[in-house]
């Protein structure tokens, strides 16, 4: 209940202070394992992207530690089944990709932001290898959505948002695992910044 409240006051918000359109909710699956990728500009983007998928089904995020920390806050993040990530580890947080894996195994869908934190110009950045390591550990298909107008949120006016057509990532046996993570988190993030708003 708390949730569908909070994802209904984000679409309430989005369509009251922003000149904001979204497009492909029919292209999100209904049923079945997926991850969610998209690009992030700002703080902005977790709630439009959740709130607006969430006419659809409910997702877990996967959102950096601190957060969890902050009053309230964190309270809500863990009551709503998102998965800290520690991004200050070299080599990837094995917890949290675990705890996705698992998720991803019993058919729900979780959003990602390959890219590993916002963008400081605006630009896209060169996504983590944790997104690829995902799909080559579970096969799942992706969903890309590229969002475009919230950096420099919330001082900004026009907002739009696109989920594109999911995506099924082949292996490559004639590469190493690592290297197949790389070239997945980079088809990926190829296919987000593709989408045309």
């Amino acid at each position: 209940m708390l949730l569908n409240l909070v994802k209904l006051l984000s679409r309430c918000y989005f369509r009251t202070f922003h000149d904001f359109k979204v497009e492909g909710l029919e292209n999100i699956p209904k049923t079945g394992a997926i991850i969610i990728a998209g690009n992030h500009l700002s703080n902005a983007d977790p709630p439009a992207i959740g709130g607006f998928a969430g006419l659809v089904r409910d997702s877990r995020f996967v959102a950096k530690k601190e957060l969890f920390e902050i009053p309230g806050l964190g309270w809500f993040f863990r009551r709503s089944g998102y998965i800290p990530v520690d991004r200050a580890r070299t080599i990837g947080d094995f917890g949290a990709l675990k705890e996705v894996v698992h998720a991803l195994e019993r058919g729900e869908s979780v959003v990602m932001f390959p890219e590993g934190t916002r963008s400081k110009t605006g630009k896209p950045q060169k996504p983590k290898s944790g997104i690829g390591f995902l799909v080559y550990k579970t096969g799942v298909p992706v969903l890309p959505v590229r969002i475009d107008g919230t950096f420099g949120w919330p001082w900004v006016r026009k907002i739009r948002l696109k989920f594109g057509q999911p995506i099924h990532l082949k292996k490559d046996e004639s590469l190493e695992p690592k290297e197949q993570y790389k070239r997945f988190a980079v088809e990926i993030m190829d296919a987000i910044n593709s989408i045309q708003l």
